[in-house]
């Protein structure tokens, strides 16, 4: 199935051109609209970033000119993973999913087909009877590692399920995966903000994520592009297709 285009542009949104922005179309129908200050209105990255928050997914943007009027293509046609990314890893190799809450990446853990997953959110109920206690975090990140190291010494393959934003936290776990001469695949979840928070309210109470750190972790994830991670050391680093929503 072909994914959606996506044309962002300038736009002028008074007659007497005082009001400045930007229009993202999605198939030729308008996604949504954005005014700037005139400074910000300039800064063509801002805008991109701004788009891609929307779309839920970094994107190569192509530049063209058209009567006067330029515009910036999405030009990344790839599509993004599924499950079936994983039939090709090698034995062994260590999984790491990196996302905010509720951008499924347990859902995903359960239909990649791993034996082996290691989640915080089990080892905190594990050790403590809650799986949204952050006072047990510390105690479950001891006994991640842990496994960590018993399955990659015995060359299983695992999935580490945890939200894994933070590059320091990803650098262990590359080193931890060199140690023990295996690869090291990072897959980002990264579907719209407001799709992480309908998802986050949904949940119980305890297992729900302050809204601040949800919006801290998902602007961690966009920042963790794939060419960002094969940079910090990722054997190989997949977008793992989400739902794309119409913007509300």
């Amino acid at each position: 199935m072909a994914l959606p285009r996506y044309v962002l542009a300038r736009a002028q949104f008074d007659l007497a051109g005082y009001v400045f922005g930007w229009t993202l179309h999605r198939d030729r129908l308008l996604a949504c609209h954005r005014t700037f200050d005139v400074d910000f209105y300039r800064e063509e990255e801002a805008a991109t970033q701004w788009a891609e928050r929307i779309i839920g997914a970094r994107q190569d943007w192509e530049h063209t000119r058209e009567d006067g009027h330029d515009r910036w293509t999405a030009a990344d046609d790839r599509t993004p993973a599924g499950p079936d990314v994983l039939r090709s890893i090698e034995p062994g190799t260590l999984v790491v999913a990196i996302g905010p809450g509720g951008s499924g990446k347990s859902t995903f853990a359960e239909q990649s087909g791993i034996a082996t997953v290691v989640s915080l959110d089990a080892l905190r109920e594990k050790i403590g009877g809650d799986a949204g206690d952050q006072a047990l975090t510390p105690a479950a990140v001891m006994e991640q590692n842990r496994l960590l190291e018993w399955h990659l010494s015995d060359a299983e393959t695992v999935f580490l399920d945890s939200t894994n934003v933070e590059p320091l936290i990803r650098a262990g776990l590359v080193e931890r995966a060199r140690w023990h001469g295996r690869p090291v695949v990072a897959l980002r979840f990264l579907p719209r903000l407001d799709t992480c928070r309908a998802r986050n309210a949904a949940r119980p109470a305890n297992r729900r994520v302050p809204g601040n750190v949800l919006t801290w972790q998902h602007d961690l994830t966009i920042a963790a592009t794939p060419q960002a991670l094969i940079a910090e050391g990722f054997t190989a680093a997949h977008d793992i297709a989400t739902l794309l929503e119409d913007h509300a």
